[in-house]
């Protein structure tokens, strides 16, 4: 490999400056004239002029590879803007501005960067971590730098001591007289925070560094507003034991994080909030998969942001962002329907952040001896479960459901302002949730079943009530209470004395003419108290937010001629964040 003159170089990555944003400072020292950064962020604003911004740069460049061999060079000044697979990008101000094609600057991607003057300038670029794989060129160069722990850096024998394809490989570097020279003693030099290297790949590698560390998907843990687990696979290739450790770095609104860990003599898994430092011992060449949770019951913004670093203590790190969002109703909140004498008046509501659609079974686990006049509940010989259906909406409001269907509410469009040729979205489609059955006709199904358009149907059969919606009193969530009443009256269709075709209970005369009644008046009066903590004692990521329990009775008036009391216990989980019924 030729030697390339007029470069020099000196960087280092600092944390400083983590914000609430979830973000951190990469701050890289620029010699005058040519320097190879590895920018390891993903700014902020990610053009080219405003990273730069108040800096005498001459030109940056970045190398895109195709599919030819690297062509290396002897004079950047002359050879780079006329070489494949370079892209360049020069300010306003100079001649050469109107051969730019280099807009950009993206995370985990070297540059040359040309800084013109004579005093050393500090770059210093803000923005969020990306994990994204590294992607080798078989059988040929790289110009690339490594994700390595500033002031603890490996070495690169050390760093490629896993990698069949990268071990005894050439590897160049700038040297202080700006000249790329070949590693001749990886044993010893290291590797710099945020430099770039040639480096050389034999055969194809899928090498991840000696710690690699794997997302089923995206580049970061965004957990958003409804999803309440996620987990990412760390592998130890260094070729000794690891002490991994997780470190969450400072943020104005840290996440409510929390790690699953296993209990292998009960199979239970518990969720422990990580602290702000933890670790964990990793075997060579296994590997571990990290299950986390976010608890929004903790967060008490409607955003928050913060990285995690992951270490191995010998010089790899990773940096992760984790985000997280608390459900806002997209409707603005509604008026109460209980009017200046309801809840909503009184003072006490639902948040809505309860808002959306809850499935959960009530657990019958004692009953009153009617027959004897009892009024405490004792045991059952078995438990009994009554399948709940309840929906909060955006201004509070709670209401018990006997059935309701999810259904697909097209999106609207409108001409394009640009282009009135064209149309584009007005309002997007989204589901809905229909308890009047009237308006089925209205909306398209949720899902597809034998090629047809349907939707998705949920109910219950443990309780019935007059029209679709049955208004509880109460505050829903943790530390809340909701009551409600369900009346059956003797000719509701199913009340359980009633039979049309039975004399006896037909609420007719002899002469099957008159009204008369026979069947009872049915009551039920239920009440739900929500528990503080989960009751089962796991308290999982969804614990507050998407997931509540407690207890649950019940007084069943008509059915005998005491009063029958039932008692037992609930739990509910949100299945849709949609805050409106029939809408």
């Amino acid at each position: 490999m030729k030697r390339l003159t007029a470069f020099s170089l000196l960087m280092f990555l600092t944390a400083a400056g983590t914000v609430s944003a979830g973000t951190v400072t990469q701050t890289i020292e620029l010699r005058p004239g040519w320097n190879a950064i590895h920018v390891e962020v993903e700014p902020e604003v990610n053009a080219i002029e405003q990273v730069f911004a108040g800096l005498p740069v001459a030109s940056v460049w970045r190398w895109i590879p195709d599919d030819r061999p690297v062509s290396f060079i002897q004079d950047p000044d002359e050879e780079l803007m006329t070489i494949d697979g370079w892209y360049g990008y020069f300010p306003p101000e100079r001649p050469e501005s109107i051969l730019t094609n280099l807009y950009t600057i993206d995370a985990n991607q070297p540059y040359l960067v040309r800084l013109q003057g004579s005093s050393p300038r500090t770059l210093e670029i803000t923005g969020r971590p990306a994990l994204r794989p590294m992607r080798w060129r078989s059988d040929g160069f790289q110009l690339t730098g490594f994700p390595v722990e500033p002031g603890n850096e490996p070495t690169f024998g050390s760093w490629f001591a896993g990698s069949d394809a990268h071990e005894g490989q050439v590897i160049f570097r700038l040297d202080d007289n700006g000249q790329w020279v070949a590693v001749t003693r990886p044993q010893v030099e290291r590797i710099r925070s945020g430099e770039a290297y040639w480096v050389y790949t034999k055969g194809r590698s899928e090498f991840q560094g000696p710690l690699s560390v794997e997302l089923d998907f995206g580049e970061r843990l965004d957990f958003g507003a409804s999803v309440a687990r996620d987990s990412l696979v760390v592998r130890n290739r260094s070729g000794v034991s690891n002490e991994i450790r997780i470190r969450r770095l400072d943020a104005d609104v840290p996440v409510p994080l929390a790690l699953g860990t296993r209990d292998e003599e009960t199979g239970e898994t518990e969720w422990p909030v990580i602290p702000d430092e933890t670790s964990f011992s990793l075997p060579v060449d296994e590997s571990r998969t990290l299950r986390f949770g976010v608890r929004r019951s903790e967060l008490f913004a409607n955003n928050a942001s913060q990285i995690i670093e992951i270490s191995n203590g010998f010089g790899s790190r990773k940096l992760i962002e984790v985000s997280a969002a608390v459900f806002q109703p997209p409707s603005a909140a509604t008026q109460s329907r209980k009017g200046a004498s309801g809840m909503m008046a009184a003072g006490r509501a639902t948040d809505p952040r309860f808002a959306g659609l809850w499935l959960g079974v009530a657990t019958i686990e004692e009953v009153s001896m009617a027959q004897t006049g009892g009024v405490v509940p004792v045991p059952t010989g078995s438990e009994f479960p009554l399948r709940m259906i309840v929906h909060v909406d955006a201004g509070g409001n709670v209401v018990l459901l006997k059935e309701v269907i999810q259904m697909w509410q097209e999106g609207t469009y409108k001409p394009d302002p640009d282009n009135p040729e064209f149309n584009v979205v007005d309002e997007p489609g989204r589901y809905v949730l229909i308890t009047d059955e009237s308006l089925l006709p209205q909306y398209e199904g949720a899902i597809l079943r034998d090629g047809e358009p349907v939707g998705i149907r949920m109910s219950t059969a443990a309780y019935d009530y007059e029209g679709d919606e049955l208004e509880l009193e109460g505050v829903f969530g943790p530390g809340g209470l909701l009551t409600g009443s369900i009346v059956l009256d003797p000719e509701h269709s199913t009340n359980p004395f009633l039979h049309r075709f039975h004399p006896d209970h037909d609420n007719l005369d002899a002469q099957f003419i008159n009204y008369r009644q026979e069947a009872f008046e049915v009551t039920r009066e239920m009440e739900f108290v929500f528990a503080s903590s989960d009751p089962e004692g796991n308290e999982s990521p969804e614990w507050g937010n998407g997931e509540v329990a407690g207890t649950f009775n019940e007084a069943i008036s008509g059915l005998h001629r005491s009063t029958i009391f039932v008692s037992g216990s609930f739990r509910f989980r949100r299945v849709l964040n949609i805050d409106q019924l029939n809408q």
